[in-house]
């Protein structure tokens, strides 16, 4: 099977699936504070994001498989890449379901501190041609999965009927949003970037 390159498309995802759980979250979060219940909003965003959670699973894997190129690149972008999409199946599957949001943030916790892991590495060797990109892209995508859990750990509180009175909560929660929305530009300005020379190369 002939390589394919799809980075851009996939950055585009990446891009997108961090817009969409931004969406999800800051609207069920001011529904919630107007004493409204948002399980019909949430529910309704599943759909997209399982839908790009399978695209970045089997990109992913087929990236790992197929990548052309020696050295490790295929390990750089494609090892984290599969798992991301799995926890966007994951949540999707555990919002639709109603089950508790903990766990899918914990998992995602585990992942974020492995993306900052993997481009902490990447960057200190240099694997790219913007090494302060990678950085950044992985950095912020960590971080939002690190404070996504006890995003979810509030929201499962929330659903319980247990006030979060804390500030720390709502710090956590604004940190969160601020970090996956950067995150998200940064992805989607990186794919634009690649597409001129993705359509070049053919």
């Amino acid at each position: 099977m002939a390589f394919i390159d799809i980075l851009g498309s996939q950055l585009f995802a990446l891009g997108f699936a961090g817009l969409i759980i931004l969406y999800m979250t800051v609207q069920s979060y001011f529904l919630f504070r107007k004493g409204k219940r948002a399980e019909e909003i949430i529910k309704a965003g599943t759909i997209p994001l399982a839908a790009i959670g399978v695209y970045m699973f089997l990109s992913g894997l087929y990236g790992q498989f197929t990548w052309p190129l020696p050295g490790s690149y295929n390990v750089l972008f494609y090892d984290i890449y599969p798992l991301v999409g799995l926890l966007f199946i994951g949540a999707a599957a555990t919002i639709y379901l109603k089950m508790k949001l903990q766990y899918i943030g914990f998992y995602g916790l585990l992942l974020g501190i492995m993306a900052m892991w993997y481009g902490a590495f990447g960057y200190s060797l240099k694997l790219t041609t913007e090494p302060l990109a990678l950085l950044g892209l992985y950095t912020l995508f960590g971080v939002g999965g690190i404070l996504g859990y006890p995003v979810m750990v509030m929201l499962d509180r929330a659903q319980a009927g247990i006030k979060n009175r804390s500030y720390l909560w709502y710090l956590l929660i604004y940190l969160f949003w601020i970090t996956l929305l950067i995150g998200s530009i940064l992805a989607l300005v990186i794919g634009t970037s690649a597409i001129p020379s993705h359509l070049a190369g053919g």
